[in-house]
């Protein structure tokens, strides 16, 4: 007879794996036009968020028309036919920078010499 808590234990092992095995079949996809993410696989489902194209989002399984998709910590369903599920390496944005610029050459006036030997001010 197997005990209540080596029964739970055994339970709990399984959700986790059920869990890892689901996260760890998740694939990186494009999104090709501005998308709904809804709480359903169907237009009759709340929406959740509008993702908007070119975002990357990650498709853990598809059924019929419809992917159940991750984007930035929220979970619903997105239609298959906006998708690109190959959408190869993705790679990170290049920041450009503008060039340095200089602005014109610093200006000092006049040189007027103040010293010792001169009781005046003399100018070069």
């Amino acid at each position: 007879m197997i005990s209540m808590y080596r029964l739970g234990v055994l339970a709990g092992s399984a959700v986790l794996l059920a869990l890892s095995v689901d996260l760890a079949s998740a694939a990186a996809a494009r999104v090709n036009f501005n998308t709904n993410l809804r709480q359903g696989p169907g237009t009759n489902y709340a929406l959740i968020a509008t993702v908007p194209g070119g975002s990357i989002v990650e498709v853990s399984r598809c059924a019929a028309d419809w992917c159940t998709a991750h984007w930035h910590g929220r979970v619903g369903y997105m239609i298959a036919t906006n998708l690109d599920l190959q959408p190869g390496p993705v790679a990170r944005p290049v920041v450009v920078y503008p060039p340095l610029t200089y602005g014109p050459p610093y200006f000092y006036g006049p040189r007027i010499y103040i010293g010792p030997r001169y009781g005046f001010y003399r100018r070069w």
